[in-house]
């Protein structure tokens, strides 16, 4: 069970529409510190890939927001890249 103050705040998958097995997209994860700990997150793009296959009307709403920071973090990448 995971539970405790602030655990609203993961999403803990069991099952990935659109996606590959769990071993294969580990390869697409980021590690974000967490505390003393690493968790591993997929990728934005990933994310909005699963979002799409499942084609849920919950995960409909979100796909705006994750295209919009998806391209927010791939123009800081790039403006970083150019400096």
């Amino acid at each position: 069970m995971f539970a405790g103050a602030g655990a609203e705040l993961f999403d803990i998958v069991l099952r990935m529409d659109g996606l590959g097995t769990f071993a294969d997209e580990m390869k697409n994860c980021v590690d974000i510190p967490l505390g003393r700990q690493k968790l591993k997150v997929l990728s934005l793009e990933r994310i909005l890939a699963s979002k799409i296959a499942a084609n849920r009307a919950k995960d409909k709403l979100t796909i705006p927001v994750l295209r919009d920071a998806l391209a927010a973090t791939q123009s800081v990448k790039r403006r970083a890249r150019k400096k």
